[in-house]
């Protein structure tokens, strides 16, 4: 995946945080609390898997299949209480592709689908009153769902030998969060995580001016991370 427009997108992921981080921060200053309570910052990656779908040019349909990849990004927090948080999430998908079967495409098995991605998460978890007792009454498990738009997603591939890429930007997204924490000590946690990643079919313009392609991105991913709580 080529990023492209890269300090522009900079700027506005910079824009983005401040904003993210003037809202989290509001409630706590309102309180007149610490600036940095209930603070976190995650850092994580793992496996990402991408459904087969259909990837359609000129009305013609290819049925795409992908090969294993990885998810690897970072959020910052905020607690609002036990049970529930907000996060500003930004991380980067690559799946290459298998193959493609039918239409425009057909026989096609080199290249990759990619994005990165900004998401505004809401988290709920399950806090034990038993939590202080025992390794596995340490672990609390949480449900999440994310909204936001891929910053940029895009296709590339080789067609009879030559190198074509399709690509969009800000086009919507979601996610579903299954996961558990476990606190490794006062400032740091581990999780694990598993994901349903879901973006419909955005429509990807040619990078050398050729015909648009309509192409299913949808995915899950199982995920490890370490968090640092302020």
């Amino acid at each position: 995946m080529k990023i492209r427009n890269y300090d522009q997108s900079i700027r506005q992921i910079g824009a983005l945080l401040v904003t993210a981080t003037t809202l989290l921060f509001g409630s706590t200053l309102a309180r007149g609390a610490t600036l940095w309570d209930g603070v976190y910052l995650d850092v994580f990656g793992g496996f990402s898997g991408l459904s087969s779908g259909d990837v359609k040019q000129s009305g013609q349909t290819s049925e795409g299949s992908y090969d294993g990849g990885f998810l690897s990004g970072l959020a910052v927090g905020k607690e609002l209480s036990p049970a529930w948080s907000l996060e500003l999430e930004w991380f980067y998908r690559n799946n290459g592709v298998d193959s493609m079967k039918g239409g425009v495409f057909d026989g096609v098995s080199d290249g990759d689908f990619a994005s990165t991605n900004l998401m505004f998460n809401a988290i709920y978890t399950f806090r034990r009153d038993d939590a202080n007792e025992g390794f596995f009454n340490r672990i609390s498990p949480y449900v999440g769902l994310g909204l936001g738009a891929m910053q940029e997603v895009d296709i590339d591939m080789k067609v009879a030998g030559v190198e074509q890429e399709f690509s969009d930007h800000w086009a919507p997204s979601s996610q579903i969060i299954v996961g558990a924490i476990y606190p490794i000590n006062a400032c740091f946690s581990a999780f694990a995580e598993l994901r349903y990643h879901y973006s419909g079919s955005p429509t990807l313009d040619a990078e050398n001016g050729g015909g648009r392609v309509d192409a299913d991105y949808d995915g899950y991913s199982a995920l490890f991370g370490l968090r640092y709580s302020f």
